[in-house]
């Protein structure tokens, strides 16, 4: 997972970032059914970066490639919820295409980062 942000604005009231990411969802076997290829899921939208206690919320439209029984259609909706302070964040993401074509089952995932920029 890569994922840049933007400068900080605030609009009506709100602190927001520009959001852009980049992820990669790796192909494995599961006992529901066999999610046989990787996909790369391209996202932007908006993030909200100070909700309470360094939490963050992050809302983009994306596009996924190839499809799976996970992600089956190229259009997506990438939500996550996290924490972040002193360049370290955990946060919980999802993708799906919001029941725009079925299956619908999408892609939940945990995932730790660090900031790696230099002061």
């Amino acid at each position: 997972m890569h994922d840049g942000l933007g400068a900080t604005r605030s609009w009506k009231g709100l602190e927001v970032q520009p959001d852009m990411g980049l992820s990669y969802v790796a192909a494995r076997r599961y006992q529901g059914g066999d999610f046989d290829r990787s996909v790369w899921v391209a996202a932007a939208g908006i993030r909200l970066p100070e909700l309470w206690h360094h939490m963050f919320f992050s809302f983009q439209l994306g596009a996924a490639t190839p499809r799976t029984k996970a992600l089956s259609s190229t259009q997506q909706f990438v939500s996550s919820l996290g924490w972040s302070r002193h360049g370290f964040a955990i946060l919980i993401r999802h993708v799906s295409n919001g029941g725009t074509r079925k299956p619908n089952l999408g892609e939940t995932m945990l995932l730790v980062g660090v900031d790696m920029k230099t002061p």
